[in-house]
């Protein structure tokens, strides 16, 4: 009887053992596998933060340019810039160095 007893309570032992065990393992997998989706996740949060903050001073300035409209400089400066326009009178010089 003795002997049984001392069977079982070696296999019940076991058995918890072993049951711990195998959590212990799948709760190590769980968090490896959560662990790396988190850190890419905040990547790609830190990522996208900046490209909002790039689009918001993208923006701002598009918003600067629509505010100055009616301003008969603005129309002289984007024809400078984007077009390589000058007014009468003045000379374009090209730096050929580059």
């Amino acid at each position: 009887m003795k002997k049984e007893k001392r069977a079982r309570k070696n296999r019940n032992s076991l058995a918890i053992l072993v049951v711990f065990v195998l959590i212990a393992v799948v709760g190590f997998e769980l968090f490896q596998v959560y662990g790396k989706q988190l850190k890419d996740a905040r990547a790609e949060l830190k990522s996208t933060s900046a490209q909002l903050e790039q689009q918001q001073q993208e923006n701002a300035s598009l918003q600067a340019d629509l505010d100055r409209a009616d301003d008969p400089a603005i129309y002289k400066e984007k024809a400078r810039e984007q077009l390589g326009l000058a007014e009468d009178g003045e000379r374009i010089f090209y730096d050929v160095n580059n």
